[in-house]
């Protein structure tokens, strides 16, 4: 099952919601009106609502006195509906990953035409774990994180190891691309005090697409 906490930017729609609340009762047939309102970020009018709802359509039974005691079981209408959103949600996430690998095709074919292997991405946060993933994805071989906090240097991102800019000098690699959109200039700054060559820089055009640009 999808964990929706991990997804920031889907409009909470009726259909996501309904999706939400499906899976938890799914998940827990003694949840509470008041834990469904709170992991699905609705009014416990509103999650009274849909719960009315999904009896109407046949989709849980609820069994018990008073909401004290009150379970949800699920039935098979219910887990053919919860199908049926599941199957639309992942339908929605790969669209979604296709404009995405289509937003970053520029670098993607940058990075081919130049017939680089190994590449550093300087920059272990939340832009460098997607561009990892984007990379990856294309069988693009990221050898490491580079990043200037020291509370970072020596740990790992999704399995791959984060270096101090020191430590550049004693690894073999093609690039290294600033995995930041906000703080890329003064990283650039940095990584020229160190003497690191070969960085290249993201650029986004007015249409969001992603571009490299050799760093001067």
């Amino acid at each position: 099952m999808f964990n929706f906490e991990e997804y920031m930017f889907f409009n909470p729609s009726p259909n996501f919601r309904e999706l939400m609340l499906l899976q938890l009762i799914s998940q827990n047939e003694h949840i509470s009106q008041e834990m469904l309102s709170k992991s699905v970020g609705i009014a416990p009018s509103m999650v009274n609502r849909y719960l009315k709802d999904f009896e109407d359509k046949d989709y849980i039974l609820k069994i018990g006195e008073n909401r004290r005691n009150m379970n949800y079981k699920m039935t098979e209408e219910g887990k053919k509906r919860l199908q049926f959103l599941t199957v639309s949600f992942i339908n929605e996430v790969s669209k979604i990953y296709s404009e995405t690998k289509n937003s970053f095709k520029k670098v993607l074919d940058k990075i081919e035409n130049m017939g680089y292997k190994n590449i550093l991405l300087y920059g272990a946060g939340v832009v460098g774990g997607i561009v990892l993933k984007v990379l990856t994805g294309e069988n693009i071989n990221v050898i490491g994180f580079i990043d200037d906090s020291i509370s970072k240097q020596g740990d790992k991102l999704h399995g791959i190891s984060i270096y101090s800019p020191e430590e550049v000098k004693d690894l073999k690699y093609d690039m290294i691309i600033i995995a930041s959109f906000r703080h890329s200039e003064r990283i650039f700054e940095n990584a020229k005090k160190h003497k690191i060559k070969n960085i290249y820089i993201f650029n986004i055009d007015e249409t969001g697409n992603v571009s490299l640009e050799k760093g001067e």
